[in-house]
């Protein structure tokens, strides 16, 4: 009867994984050569433990062959056995040290991620002297002395600590088997995927569900944690192994990893995308093939921001295009077109010839942070940090000792606030199944010298007659508009849900868009990175924007920055009557009068401000019926808007509304009853209203209408 093993091994792109085996424990009955078949068979399959197993005892029936001591060690390394590996690595190369090479190279990696750097450090120049006329082992080479230049540095990381507490979660979020991809969520919870086992099980297919990673939520209660079970079925699926997740900017897609094998045994990961609908999470939808590429891995999704406020996806992927074996893209929506746009490679100062994995984007810093096996660090994988965007990111450092150890760091992801977060590590003292660093753990830290730097302001609004001020001022012209503002208000007031948009710049001065702030009530808020240079930015309602530089250089203590207010025109909210267009009795042609002033009031209007989105409104007064003065309203507006657009302006900037009799401004009749002469003149008006403007990318951002 077939049976399945559940384990704790990790393959680093994937959820972990449910492996098969069909291992006969009456191995004693078999000819090694029959052993060694199901050795290479259960490796190729990808179920290590029974390769090891198979492997070990034809190791005994057949000792010391180069191949198998080579095998076993390379899959103990896999299981980050790293002891047991190194002992069998070590062996491999001693039997035929002028062609095991790689054996010898993976013996020094195991002295490195166990912290034995003297010897690693030899072992590794040896490689090297060895190497050097091995053209195939050029990449090695290379690798070798990156990894003597990190041992080189790991004094000065050790030397000088972070200052920070770790803390091993407790046995309600960690179980012996491997748990990953923690991420805050709410207040005092986390989501974390976690295959939940205290031991090895076998289970058969044909009876039992299949275990496999879910999305599991935990809850901080004082110092300790309460496990408050699955997170969400309609994500988590039916036997289908998921993990690694990130939260759109606005907290409504909720990006994440599936994982199969396929008809090879290879790992295949795809990333999903999950929308929040009614306060419920909807049937999740993999992301096109231009991202999960066929035939390859996609991954460990994280998500920045763009001008636009569109999501843009950092992902990992094992493509050919890439610079090693598993390299960060990223790529970002089209709202226009809705779609996702060519991933591209985030470049060589994040991406090695080894592995790059688990990014984390930290939109309020522009920060990458990453974990990386190819750049200079303490062992296995390190976590580093990058500040940037896209493929333009500055070099990666080392966040720091004892967040990084000797073995294998992940998952880095900070709170809101910053100054708490959660990795994951193999380290030893960890809950283990097999081994001391089998299975990979969350912990938490908390930075004790947080600076916590904010900035705020206010921004206010100059309107209505002031707007047309700027257009007498625009043209040097003491003129008459011929302009009547309805409700008018010269008032300067603060500016509700207004725009403000932070940069900040890297060291070459370029500047990177952070995020948009939306006054709430006339203020913006922006958290700060210590150490930086920003630029405040708002756009009056003719796209000319106002800068405020500010830098957060030299700040050593914890401080919210208060800047000078902000003056900005706005687009006026009320009607403006625009006087002395007249029309032929019962007719919608212009006159010639009529054309002359549209010249010299909205024609002007129009040019001076060229973003500006109107509407052209004309009323009627009670004479005759309300469909009658519907429809000859209407066509009065569009005479107007049709005469613009016949100089020049473009018909997207123009809204053409009739609306009859149904909104006068004065009594068409007296008191009494009889006619009102004047009132009805009043009310055959046409008026002009800004609906809203074109931003600098042509989209049209239009206001609610008012009427």
């Amino acid at each position: 009867m077939k049976r399945i093993l559940l384990i704790a091994a990790i393959i680093s792109l994937s959820a972990g994984y449910v492996f098969s085996q069909d291992k006969d424990p009456n191995t004693e009955t078999l000819k090694p050569f029959q052993v060694l078949k199901k050795a290479k068979i259960a490796e190729k399959s990808g179920d290590i433990f029974s390769a090891i197993d198979y492997y070990k005892i034809y190791n005994e029936l057949k000792p010391d062959k180069p191949k198998v001591l080579s095998a076993l060690g390379n899959l103990y390394l896999r299981e980050k056995n790293y002891r047991e590996a190194k002992v069998y690595l070590l062996k491999s190369y001693k039997t035929d040290p002028k062609k095991n090479f790689l054996d010898l190279f993976n013996y020094a990696r195991c002295l490195h991620i166990l912290g034995e750097y003297e010897e690693a450090d030899k072992y590794f120049n040896l490689f090297i002297s060895e190497t050097k006329r091995e053209r195939d082992l050029k990449t090695y080479n290379r690798l070798a002395k990156d990894y003597i230049e990190g041992i080189a540095a790991i004094p000065v990381l050790v030397d000088s600590p972070l200052n920070v507490i770790i803390t091993l979660l407790d046995t309600a979020v960690n179980k012996p088997h491997i748990d990953f991809s923690p991420i805050p969520y709410d207040k005092d919870k986390l989501i974390f995927a976690s295959l939940p086992e205290d031991e090895i099980k076998y289970y058969d297919p044909d009876v039992d569900i299949l275990h496999t990673r879910k999305f599991y939520l935990a809850q901080r209660q004082g110092d300790k944690w309460k496990n408050l079970g699955e997170w969400d079925t309609t994500i988590n699926g039916v036997n289908i192994n998921t993990g690694n997740c990130a939260f759109s900017a606005d907290k409504q897609r909720f990006y994440f990893s599936r994982c199969e094998k396929d008809f090879k045994h290879n790992v295949i990961c795809k990333i999903f995308v999950s929308e929040l609908k009614d306060n419920e999470w909807q049937e999740p939808i993999a992301l096109p093939e231009i991202v999960n590429m066929p035939m390859t891995s996609n991954t460990m999704p994280t998500i920045g921001v763009s001008r636009k406020s569109t999501d843009v996806l950092y992902f990992v992927s094992n493509r050919e295009e890439g610079r090693g074996g598993w390299d960060i893209w990223y790529t970002y929506f089209d709202p226009k077109k809705e779609l996702w746009k060519e991933p591209k490679n985030c470049g060589k100062r994040i991406n090695t010839v080894m592995d790059e994995i688990t990014p984390y984007y930290n939109i309020d810093t522009k920060t990458m942070y990453f974990s990386s096996e190819g750049q200079p660090g303490m062992g296995g994988f390190d976590i580093y940090k990058t500040f940037g965007e896209g493929k333009s990111f500055e070099g990666a450092k080392n966040v720091g000792y004892p967040i990084n150890s000797s073995f294998d760091d992940l998952y880095y992801i900070l709170e809101d606030t910053r100054h708490r977060g959660y990795f994951t590590s193999n380290r030893s003292g960890g809950y283990s199944l097999r081994h001391e660093n089998c299975c990979d753990d969350i912990y938490e830290f908390i930075y004790r010298d947080f600076i916590n730097i904010a900035v705020t302001g206010e921004v206010f609004g100059i309107t209505d007659s002031l707007f047309f001020l700027s257009i007498r001022d625009e043209y040097k012209a003491d003129m008459d508009l011929g302009l009547d503002v309805l409700d008018k208000s010269d008032e300067i007031e603060l500016l509700y849900d207004y725009p403000v948009n932070l940069f900040v710049k890297d060291d070459q001065g370029r500047e990177f868009f952070v995020k948009t702030s939306m006054t709430t009530p006339g203020n913006y808020f922006f958290n700060l990175d210590q150490g930086k240079d920003y630029v405040i930015s708002v756009k009056d309602f003719n796209n000319k924007e106002i800068r405020l530089p500010l830098t957060t250089k030299g700040i050593t203590r914890s401080d919210t920055l208060v800047m000078d207010a902000i003056m900005v025109s706005t687009f006026p909210s009320q009607s403006f009557i625009v006087k002395n267009i007249y029309y032929e009795f019962a007719k919608a042609e212009l006159t010639d009068s009529a054309k002359i002033t549209i010249d010299n009031t909205i024609y002007k209007i129009l040019e001076a401000y060229p973003n500006l989105i109107v509407e052209i409104s004309s009323h009627t007064d009670s004479v005759d019926t309300d469909e009658f003065n519907m429809q000859l309203s209407q066509d009065r507006a569009q005479s107007v808007v049709d005469y613009l657009i016949d100089k020049g302006i473009d018909e997207e900037r123009l809204v053409p509304k009739g609306y009859g009799e149904h909104y006068p401004i004065a009594p068409n009749t007296n008191p009494d009853g009889t006619d009102n002469p004047e009132g009805r003149q009043k009310n055959r008006r046409t008026e002009l209203k800004v609906l809203g403007q074109i931003d600098e990318d042509d989209e049209l951002i239009y206001e609610e209408d008012t009427w």
